[in-house]
């Protein structure tokens, strides 16, 4: 209970926000009545990302496609991207429980599964990590990775390196258990709790905790490597970034709004910008949080925060390459010469990757009632599969798109309200509602 009261605490201002519009698919939201007077889409009037005419002809291209595994959550350490195998014409293959769903509406599931070796690994909204065949979802072993004494927890996520399941999770804790039967490892104390899933490199499990600490564990036995330190910050979101790791170098994206570079081999610090923010909501109040993890590609680091910042910047010094007024709440995805992202405002935007100029817009439905303005409608992703680019509904719903022009694609009902992007392994994508259903599609 005491490491859960931690938690409670750190995440306290955080839950102020609830009446920001950002942060509603992270805390819930209750919908006031609609206002009299007539309705104006202000996004039609100018505002929002504009796609330049210049770069119209660039052709968009997905590389080809490959078929991996997802491992650690981006699929890779880098968050790269790329282009993932998936069928032309997906069907539902299996659906099924796999474990406990949202409690209330500020704890719930906040990481994706991750998928190695025919095993789809899955952490649920208390703690409990369950493995599963990914061919049929067919229960192999599960486990509460809670401590003894804890009465109740939520966060974190899971990493896999094929032979153990590493779980760092909201009470404090970072855990190893074995993939083949679930079986206790080692467990080890983390300096706070777990703002998101542990990603897996040079021979490294490392973690972001809510503290904003960075902290490198020996997968052989949780032994500490080395640890950044860090502060909390005043406000903000239940969840975070996954770190990100390429050539010889961790990106830590912080609750401050700062990307902090470190060697892997011992974590000395290398440089750090911010992607903070530089405007006030309504309450007074700043955000600068990454609801997204930060993806690098060809040497160059990616990040959209919370707080309405898109950039580009140099793995070598971190000086900015380029930046835009755009901000989201999921990770870049990255492809090709171009990088597709949704924004807060709901829309799907396609960007030139050497300068950030804008090559598509496609606005996303807004609200389940446009008319009205009511059911207010978020999404998770992009993720490129199969040719197209793929995003979750939060009314449960797989919306698909063209990566060339950002058309609509066609769409598959997932059956119930789901607020995390969808993953893709071994040609089939996998998503995880709320209610702890984990659907597969091929």
């Amino acid at each position: 209970m005491r490491n859960f009261k931690a938690l409670a605490a750190v995440f306290t201002a955080a839950l102020l926000l609830n009446a920001c519009s950002l942060t509603d698919q992270y805390f819930g939201e209750t919908e006031p009545p609609p206002l009299p007077g007539e309705r104006e889409a202000i996004l039609e009037l100018g505002r929002g990302p504009v796609a330049d005419p210049e770069i119209a002809s660039i052709p968009v291209s997905p590389p080809p496609a490959r078929n991996v595994d997802w491992p650690v959550a981006g699929a890779e350490p880098s968050h790269g991207g790329g282009h993932l195998a998936w069928s032309a014409n997906p069907t539902l293959a299996w659906q099924v429980d796999a474990g406990a769903g949202a409690k209330d509406e500020a704890r719930r599931v906040l990481s994706t599964p991750i998928v190695s070796d025919d095993q789809i690994f899955v952490l649920d909204a208390v703690l409990n990590v369950r493995a599963l065949n990914s061919q049929t979802g067919q229960q192999l072993w599960a486990v509460n990775s809670a401590p003894e004494d804890e009465e109740d927890g939520f966060g974190g996520g899971l990493a896999t390196d094929g032979q153990r399941v590493y779980v760092a999770g909201g009470h404090s804790q970072a855990l190893a258990l074995n993939a083949n039967d679930g079986s206790l490892v080692w467990r080890v104390q983390l300096p706070g709790p777990a703002r998101a899933a542990p990603t897996l490199a040079d021979g490294l499990v490392i973690v972001s905790t809510a503290n904003n600490v960075v902290t490198a564990l020996d997968p052989a036995d949780g032994r500490r490597r080395w640890i950044l330190p860090g502060a909390v910050q005043g406000a903000s979101l239940l969840g975070g970034a996954t770190p990100a790791v390429a050539n010889d170098a961790v990106i830590a994206a912080l609750s401050t709004g700062e990307l902090v570079a470190m060697r892997a081999d011992n974590g000395r610090e290398l440089w750090r910008a911010s992607l903070g923010s530089i405007r006030r909501f309504d309450f007074g109040t700043k955000l600068s949080d990454f609801g997204g993890s930060p993806a690098i590609a060809d040497n160059v680091l990616y990040a959209t925060s919370a707080a309405g910042r898109t950039a580009a910047l140099s793995m070598r010094a971190g000086n900015r390459i380029w930046e835009r007024r755009l901000g989201g709440m999921s990770t870049i995805w990255v492809a090709g010469d171009f990088l597709f992202l949704v924004t807060e405002n709901a829309e799907l935007v396609s960007l030139y990757r050497p300068d950030g100029r804008v090559r598509w817009v496609q606005p996303l439905q807004r609200f389940e009632d446009p008319e009205d303005l009511t059911g207010k409608l978020y999404y998770a992703g992009p993720v490129l599969a199969g040719g197209r680019l793929v995003v979750v509904r939060s009314n449960g719903v797989l919306a698909m798109f063209d990566p060339a022009t950002g058309q609509p694609a066609g769409e598959l009902p997932i059956g119930e309200r789901t607020l995390l992007p969808p993953i893709v392994a071994g040609s089939t994508l996998y998503t995880l509602s709320e209610d702890g259903t984990l659907s597969a599609f091929r």
